[in-house]
């Protein structure tokens, strides 16, 4: 049982990437303890739904933690909880979190290279749109804590700026492009 427990915390700490695994040098160890495909899944699922209710509007380290897992697995449920959480809670945060959480919805689009389904790829353009179109139209606003130019921003300009980008990425994604 402590082996199963070694493999999960090791599993979860890397979003059951091997690589990721691999480059740590945990790899070797995670692989001793012959976690099964089954076991593998359930955790999946584990930390899917523990990094969903992880997301927040005071940061996004749950949801690019979501994106890490849908670029390794190509796994479409990470997409579906951050765009319920963006529908619902995202319009009150300030201008950096809506391009934060944009962006990563665009990189997760671009990772599952059309193999969402046509209605999650629908809500998913909507709500990235509607959060880009609302930081270009309304001024900046920033929460304590959140710096521009932690994320090479230096100003409102420049915050438009990339969310006029990641419209142009949800464009090329609605062509059919990456």
């Amino acid at each position: 049982m402590n082996e199963e427990l070694d493999a999960k915390r090791i599993y979860l700490t890397y979003g059951g990437s091997t690589i990721r695994m691999y480059r740590a040098g945990e790899y070797e160890a995670y692989k001793a303890f012959g976690a099964s495909p089954e076991d593998e899944a359930k955790w999946l699922d584990e930390l899917i739904e523990a990094l969903a209710g992880e997301l927040s509007i005071r940061g996004w380290e749950a949801v690019g933690r979501l994106e890490e897992i849908v670029r390794d697995r190509k796994d479409v449920r990470p997409l579906e909880r951050t765009i319920k959480f963006a529908a619902r809670h995202l319009m009150s945060a300030d201008s950096l979190v809506k391009l934060m959480y944009a962006e990563r919805i665009v990189a997760m689009l671009q990772a599952l290279q059309g193999t969402a389904p046509v209605s999650m790829l629908h809500e998913s353009l909507r709500t990235a749109k509607i959060l880009l179109d609302d930081i270009v139209e309304k001024p900046l606003i920033l929460d304590a804590g959140h710096d521009l130019a932690a994320h090479g921003l230096k100003d409102k300009r420049a915050l438009n700026r990339r969310a006029e980008q990641a419209v142009e990425a949800l464009k090329r994604l609605l062509d059919g492009g990456r």
